[in-house]
C-alpha cells in the first residue's frame, strides 16, 4: 500500500519525538544517580540493637557514610517478626533517601506464616544486593546431652524417644529461623522432638546454657563465646564452609548430612519505584564495598560472614528459599504467633 506524503511526515515526526524522548529521559537518569545521595539516607533494620541483622547494618552504614560522603543513619523497627519495618519500608517515598535492610524471616517465612501481610517481599521492593550470611549452628547442653557429633546427637534423640521421654529444644519463637531449622534436622533424621518456644533468640540460649532445655540451633556469633566458656557444645554449623568464627567445628555435609544448609542472610532493598539508576548506583556500591577485603575482615566481629550477591541473584535467592521455607512450613502446619 502507497503512504501518503502527509502520513510519511506524520510518521517522521513521531520517530523524531521518541528519539529525543529518549535523549532526555537518559540524562535524567545518569543526573538522579549522578547525584545521589545528596542528604542523609536512613538503613530500616527489622531488629534490635546487638542482633546479627543490626551489626551488619551498622557496619554497612559507617562504609557507605565513607563512600558517599553522607549519613547513613540506622533505624531499628523491632517487633512483629519484622512485619512493622517492613510496611513501614514498603511505604517510604521511593527516592533512594529509605533503604531496608531484609533478611531472610520478614522476606521468605512470613508470607507462608501469615494469611495477610501489609507488604510483599518482592511486588513491594526492589534488590539492591546482598551484604552478609551467617550461618546457623547446632548447640547442646553438655550436662544435658554428653555428645560430640551430630550422629551422637540423633542416636540419642532416638534413645529418649523410644523411652518416652523426647529431647526438647529451644527456638527464638515459633516459625523462626532456629525452629525452622531444628524441623527440618528433625525430618532428616527421623526423631521426634519437643519444641519449646521463646520470645527471642538471646532468652532461649539463655536457657540452653543455663541447662533448662538441652539444645537448639543459635546463630554462630553468640554460641561461640558460651562453647569457650564450656557452657554449651557445638556441634556443627549449617554454612557450605566451616565458618571462619569456629574453624574447627565440622559442617553438617562434613558430620554426615550433605545438602543440609541454615543460615540468615541481610541485603540491601528499596521501595518499588525507586528510580532505576539510583538502584543500580546503590548496587555497585555496595557490592564494591562487600568485596573490600577490609570489610570482609570486620564482619566476623559481628558474627557474619560476607555474601556479595547482585540484584538478580538476590531475587534468585528469595525465591529458591521461599521454596524450601513454604514445603517445611506447609508440611508441619507451622502458624506465626
Amino acid at each position: 500500500m502507497k503512504l501518503s506524503p502527509t502520513f510519511k511526515i506524520a510518521r517522521m515526526r513521531l520517530a523524531i519525538a521518541a528519539a529525543l524522548g529518549t535523549l532526555l529521559v537518559a540524562p535524567t537518569a545518569w543526573a538522579q544517580a549522578n547525584g545521589y545521595p545528596n542528604k542523609p539516607v536512613k538503613l530500616i533494620v527489622p531488629f534490635p540493637p546487638g542482633g546479627f541483622a543490626d551489626l551488619v547494618g551498622r557496619s554497612l552504614a559507617q562504609a557507605l557514610n565513607q563512600a558517599w560522603g553522607q549519613p547513613v543513619i540506622i533505624d531499628n523497627r523491632p517487633g512483629g517478626a519484622g512485619i512493622l519495618a517492613s510496611e513501614l519500608a514498603a511505604k517510604a517515598v521511593p527516592d533512594g533517601y529509605t533503604l531496608y535492610l531484609a533478611t531472610d524471616g520478614p522476606f521468605v517465612i512470613n508470607p507462608y506464616l501469615y494469611k495477610t501481610l501489609p507488604y510483599h517481599p518482592i511486588n513491594d521492593f526492589m534488590n539492591a544486593a546482598l551484604v552478609a550470611y551467617t550461618p546457623l549452628a547446632l548447640v547442646v547442653n553438655p550436662q544435658k546431652a554428653d555428645v560430640k557429633t551430630v550422629g551422637e546427637f540423633v542416636a540419642l534423640a532416638k534413645t529418649r524417644e523410644m523411652e518416652k521421654r523426647p529431647m526438647e529444644y529451644a527456638s527464638g519463637g515459633s516459625g523462626g529461623p532456629h525452629h525452622l531449622s531444628m524441623e527440618a534436622l528433625r525430618m532428616l533424621a527421623g526423631v521426634d522432638l519437643t519444641h519449646i518456644p521463646y520470645k527471642g533468640g538471646s532468652p532461649a540460649l539463655v536457657d540452653v546454657v543455663g541447662g533448662q532445655v538441652t539444645t537448639m540451633f543459635s546463630a554462630i556469633s553468640t554460641a561461640v563465646p558460651f562453647a569457650k566458656a564450656g557452657k554449651i557444645r557445638i556441634l556443627a554449623t549449617g554454612g557450605a564452609r566451616r565458618s571462619p568464627m569456629a574453624p574447627e567445628v565440622p559442617t553438617f555435609a562434613e558430620a554426615g548430612f550433605p545438602g543440609f544448609e541454615v543460615g540468615a542472610w541481610a541485603g540491601v532493598v528499596t521501595p518499588k519505584g525507586t528510580p532505576q539508576a539510583i538502584v543500580d548506583k546503590i548496587e555497585a556500591d555496595v557490592l564494591k564495598i562487600v568485596r573490600d577485603p577490609q570489610f570482609q575482615q570486620k564482619l566476623p566481629g559481628v558474627g557474619a560472614e560476607p555474601y556479595p550477591g547482585t540484584a538478580a541473584e538476590f531475587r534468585k535467592l528469595i525465591v529458591k528459599d521461599q521454596a524450601r521455607y513454604s514445603k517445611l512450613i506447609r508440611d508441619l502446619n507451622i502458624k506465626g504467633d
